[in-house]
């Protein structure tokens, strides 16, 4: 390692060294311990690895080695400052420096090692304690290594506890967040705070709360307090920092009231600061902290890592250890500084870095490959300078790792050899395509290069694109991991329905509600179970008018009579009846707790006891793959709910459930919960690019690069303007003056790109969507720097297909799907035709899509014979091996019926309705689901239809108009949900059309007339080819009987139809048989509509049927009614007119077909 200025120095790597712990024996008694407590049964296989390999030893040269080894001739009167790009060994060497330090015989209470966060804390801390554990002599009973948040919370704790003040506690940002929409909706309701009057009423909304919690972490990140706040709101009239003040100052009163100091983080550092100086001060009258005065006096070692990413506060707060005689390594990257939105800032480190004879700088990156490297040192060119106005802290890389040095064979060999380390660009046309892109150089990296998925990671821009990914990678059975500071508590799948199941406990839950737990893991029903569940239940309800999945609630809520349950689940069988089961025993569980006056602890333990989950998502998480990620996330929020819950009891003993119920709601930031896994899961991480600070992996995607996201679009200041008082108090610009902020934005995405890019140890692929004939997605202008540097593979890799590499067609060219040599990592890989905008899909190398792409070589007729022999081989290969779908017996549509018995029984009528002949005649699949369904909820239509068809009744009975408007305007706005506009809309269009339909009816009859309403009309009209009765029934609106006979009319409040539409409709004409077979003699039919807007009333009229059309239409339907007896029924293309939601369910239909095979 080299560098221009100050103290220069090399490391190298040497031999490893393995020690043995433990015996047989031991193991296998541990084995079988867990084992039994995870419940494993024999199912899942334990084994404990007793062998302890030390990690490799680094030789230092020079001042780094100097450091390292602790040579006393070393400049103990001020820090060193050790400058690096990615990769260079700075955290490595505050590792070893730690490690030889304590192997020199210094103790863990000499030495602190701070950190800019917990998780980079961790890191150090397991690097450190890898370093240790084969030594058989050291031993420890605290850690050396913390965050600087955790250094200033013990040192806060301690002085509190001495001086019997109230201890302190630290909230997340989540909690944080509640309790700030907390008070701003106490506000809201009692129109309260000096906010602006033009401001009230964005009181509730989120981004209100957020953007008030940022102004306040920044006011509390540069020591402001209320009255601090509210001078500067005055001096540069700024009411809404004036507001902000007087928010803070009843913020902290509630605090105060509540007896404890919750502080956030950057209110801990200042208030550790304070008592740290207030101990100075009481030093010069010998009444310091002891503890304090001990803990000062004892360091002899203080390393800090990141520093860059420490904020001023964090700095000060370090400074006052960093005393003479105490050796002190600062080491950082002012080019990786990306929490400036957080208050970092680089002036920690570049003070310390000033001095020259204190600067070490590291120059060979041993993390980065050439091709990564100079991608990096092109985006660093387009940095400003670090540091003094003429001295630049940035260290250039001058050598990489895999070069050779003196002859030697590089520091590191390449991961599985199959593809060439570097880093690689790649542009997709679609979105769809990018992510498939991302997820085939996954797979490939670990089947093809053998390299493990703890040791792959996908970076995005923000937590917003992690879903989409993850969802495409686990279809594709890569097993992925995301941290849970990425997902908001009560958004995690497991916890969503927990905390459903309690609030069953407060409140009835709704149908939508109970159908969630019912598809959850606490019911255990896939969508299969659920359809089945609910046929059974509607066979039990049917012409009962209830639906199914009602039942099922009043069931799981207890709230159905026990007959009514019997009656109901009487179809059941006991897969049915055991989902039901096992939501009542959690909710019963849980309610019995609450009854009892259990905690909120306890009686959430009741509810996951009940739910027995445990077991089974502790044997997925172990086995591994896509089940056992999703298993290993669940368990984790989970435990985070348990903590969670454990924090607001031990705060509040009597806090009750809906209040603990509503604060998990509340909760709309992510927030972490306590790791206690002793390793990382063996998964693919997906994380966003600040969380990737300080860490590496083999390989690593960096995917949505595009203009509009990287570099996102520039952050004002806000409502509240955050940025003027950052750069008032900072910068000494005054609020409200003109500043270019457009160029600070794009460096700092800038170097958040630089921190993605040089992530990776072996490969890096970045992608983006769009090409040069697209201006909807643009890629990334960072994608242009990084190719500028030549060391791109590959940039824009576009690859259309023509659909001709096919699974069969690789298959009987090249010996089957799973040949060797057929996979590779170089290049894109190969396309998979398709329609619309993804006609050129990128092919993944996975079993699901090929199995899919083989089946559908096979059944496709128009392909040559040799491919579709070629694909039946290589199903017939999978289908041997075990691959799920490769066997045909596994294959929707290939199975005989179930049943070739007719629907209807034998000896049993067939009846029809004439509103069902048109659809029956149409098509007659759509017309035998629609007769064997169950009721649904009336819709709109249906209700204004039964209204009017009641209006009429009563016109018939001498009802006046004015009593009908005073009726449609009461009736009408209960029946339309739409907005007000809308619905005095309807008022008036039915004003109209009952007026109408009274002047119609009344202008109707006369002496020799008599009427009937709802008249129900039934007949047996004659008997199928197969020997069925067939019974034709109807309810006719209103029949009128006079010397020429019997008219029928049937009232529509939809659509009129045409003349020749009314003279052909089989509706009338079987109303006409109706008649005729009744005794009396048809005189026609006519259809009125008293909806459409116009002047005389809407009619339509069918002529008197003869004798010879009766018959015949009597044979039409004894025809139909042939069809309806099954097994087989005809459908047609979208389920026939006035098919409605069941057209999905005609296989005739394209509506609700699957397009992604």
């Amino acid at each position: 390692m080299s560098g221009p200025t100050g103290g220069t120095g090399t490391a190298q790597t040497g031999g490893t060294g393995t020690a043995q712990a433990g015996g047989p024996g031991t193991a296998q008694e541990t084995a079988a311990r867990l084992l039994r407590r995870i419940g494993g049964g024999g199912a899942v296989t334990v084994d404990l690895d007793t062998t302890v390999t030390a990690p490799e030893e680094r030789r230092w040269e020079g001042l780094p080695g100097a450091l390292v080894a602790g040579d006393p001739r070393l400049d103990r009167d001020a820090p060193y400052a050790v400058l690096g790009g990615p990769g260079t060994g700075k955290t490595s060497l505050i590792v070893d420096t730690a490690v030889s330090f304590l192997r020199a015989g210094g103790r863990a209470d000499e030495l602190m090692v701070v950190t800019p966060s917990k998780e980079s804390a961790a890191a150090v801390r397991t690097a450190v304690v890898d370093r240790l554990r084969a030594e058989d002599s050291y031993a420890t009973s605290g850690s050396p290594v913390r965050s600087v948040h955790s250094w200033a919370f013990s040192i806060l704790t301690t002085v509190e506890s001495e001086q019997h003040g109230p201890l302190p506690r630290l909230m997340s940002g989540a909690e944080h967040d509640a309790q700030i929409r907390e008070l701003l909706r106490g506000h809201v309701a009692d129109n309260r705070g000096d906010w602006p009057d033009e401001i009230r009423p964005a009181l509730p909304l989120t981004g209100f709360a957020r953007q008030l919690r940022d102004l306040l972490l920044r006011a509390a990140e540069r020591g402001l307090g209320p009255d601090d706040l509210e001078e500067l709101g005055r001096r540069h009239d700024r009411p809404m920092w004036t507001a902000a003040a007087s928010f803070l100052r009843e913020y902290r009163q509630v605090q105060e009231l509540s007896g404890t100091t919750n502080l956030n983080a950057s209110e801990l550092l200042h208030t550790a600061l304070a008592a740290l100086r207030a101990d100075d001060a009481r030093e010069r009258t010998d009444v310091s902290s002891p503890a304090v005065a001990r803990w000062r006096d004892s360091l002899r070692l203080v390393l800090v890592d990141d520093a860059h990413n420490l904020d001023p506060a964090a700095g000060e707060f370090i400074d006052l250890f960093l005393r003479p005689g105490v050796t002190a390594v600062v080491t950082g990257d002012p080019d990786q500084c990306v929490f400036h939105f957080r208050g970092a800032d680089e002036q920690f480190l570049t003070r310390h870095a000033a001095t020259g004879d204190h600067r070490v700088t590291l120059s060979r990156s041993h993390r980065l490959t050439a091709g990564p490297a100079a991608a990096v040192r092109r985006l660093q060119e387009r940095l400003p300078a670090s540091g003094a106005a003429a001295t630049s802290l940035r260290v250039p890389l001058t050598g990489v790792a895999g070069e050779r040095e003196a002859g030697g064979d590089g520091d590191r060999p390449a991961v599985g050899g199959a593809a060439p380390a570097g880093i690689a660009v790649h542009r997709a046309p679609t979105v769809t395509a990018e992510r498939l892109v991302v997820t085939d150089h996954v797979r490939r990296a670990h089947v093809v290069d053998e390299v493990p998925w703890s040791r792959i990671a996908v970076i995005v821009r923000s937590v917003a694109d992690i879903p989409a990914l993850r969802r495409t990678l686990l279809s594709h059975g890569v097993p992925v991991t995301v941290d849970p500071t990425s997902v908001v508590l009560a958004e995690q799948q497991l916890v969503s329905v927990l905390l459903l199941a309690l609030e069953a406990l407060l409140r009835p839950l709704t149908t939508a509600e109970v159908q969630r737990l019912v598809e959850s893991p606490l019911g255990g029903a896939d969508p299969v179970m659920v359809r089945r569940l609910e046929r059974s239940v509607a066979r039990a309800v049917l012409g009962t008018g209830m639906r199914a999945m009602e039942c099922v609630s009043r069931i799981v809520l207890r709230e159905a009579t026990p007959t009514e349950e019997q009656q109901w689940t009487r179809f059941f069988g006991p897969r049915e009846q055991g989902v039901l089961d096992r939501i009542r025993a959690v909710v019963d569980a849980g309610r019995d707790a609450h009854r009892a006056g259990g905690s909120v602890e306890t009686v959430l333990w009741k509810v996951w006891q009940a739910a027995d989950l445990s077991a089974s998502l502790q044997q997925q998480a172990l086995r591994g793959g896509t089940l056992g990620s999703q298993a290993d996330r669940d368990l984790d929020a989970v435990m985070s709910l348990f903590d969670l819950a454990g924090d607001i009891v031990e705060r509040n003993p009597n806090v009750s459930l809906r209040t603990f119920v509503e604060d998990v709601r509340a909760q709309e930031l992510p927030t972490g919960g306590r790791d206690r896994r002793g390793v990382a899961p063996d998964a693919v991480e997906i994380l966003p690019a600040h969380a990737a600070a300080g860490r590496e992996w083999d390989v690593v995607v960096v995917a949505g690069v595009q203009e509009d996201s990287w570099p996102a679009g520039l952050t004002v200041g806000g409502l509240f303007g955050q940025v003027e008082l950052v750069d008032a108090l900072d910068r000494g610009i005054e609020p409200g003056a003109p500043v270019a902020r457009a160029a600070g934005a794009l460096q700092e995405e800038r170097r958040l790109f630089l921190l993605a890019v040089s992530r990776a140890r072996h490969s890096t692929l970045v992608t983006a969507t769009g090409t040069s004939t697209d201006d909807a997605d643009v890629p990334s202008r960072f994608l242009r720097e990084i190719e500028e540097s030549g060391a791109v593979q590959g940039t824009g890799a576009e690859d259309t297909g023509d659909g001709e590499d096919t699974a069969a067609g690789q298959a009987d060219a090249g010996g089957g799907a799973g040949s060797e040599g057929t996979a590779s990592t170089t290049g894109a890989p190969t396309s998979v035709a398709g329609e619309g905008d993804d006609a050129a899909l990128p092919r993944v190398l996975a079993v699901e899509p090929l199995v899919a792409e083989l089946r559908d070589a096979v059944c496709d007729p128009d392909r040559p014979g040799h491919e579709r022999d070629a694909a039946a081989r290589c199903l017939g290969r999978f289908a041997g091996a075990g691959v799920h779908g490769a066997d045909p017996d596994d294959w929707w549509g290939v199975l005989p019926p179930s049943t070739t018995a007719p629907v209807v029984p034998e000896g049993t009528p067939v009846r029809l309705s004439p509103s069902a002949i048109d659809r029956l005649s149409t098509c007659g699949f759509t017309a035998f689901i629609e007769s064997v369904r169950s009721d649904d909820a009336p819709t709109e239509p249906m209700l204004v239809g039964q209204f009017i068809h009641a209006l009429a009744e009563a016109f018939a009975d001498g009802l006046d108009v004015d009593t009908a408007h005073r009726l449609v305007e009461t009736v009408i706005p209960e029946l339309v949900d739409a907005p007000p506009a809308v619905v005095g809309h309807r008022v008036e269009t039915w004003r109209q059309g009952v007026t109408r339909l009274h002047t119609w009816i009344t202008a109707r009859g006369g002496a020799d007339v008599e009427v009937a309403v709802e008249q129900a009309l039934e007949q047996d009209i004659g008997q199928t080819a197969r020997g069925y009765r067939v019974v034709l029934a109807g309810r006719a609106d209103r029949l009128e009987t006079g010397p020429d006979g019997t008219l029928v009319i049937d009232f529509k409040t939809g659509t009129a139809v045409t003349k020749q539409q009314a003279e052909d409709s089989a509706q009338l004409a079987s109303y006409q048989l109706l008649v005729t077979d009744g005794g009396g003699t048809a005189a026609g039919a006519v259809l009125v509509y008293p909806g459409k807007d116009t002047k005389t009333m809407t009619v339509r009229r069918q002529s008197a049927a003869t004798p010879e059309r009766v018959e015949e239409f009597r044979a039409s339907l004894l025809d139909l009614a042939d069809t309806m007896i099954g097994p087989e029924f005809t459908a047609a293309a979208d389920g026939g007119p006035g098919a409605g939601d069941t057209a999905s369910l005609s296989p005739a239909t394209t509506q609700g077909r699957q397009v992604v095979e």
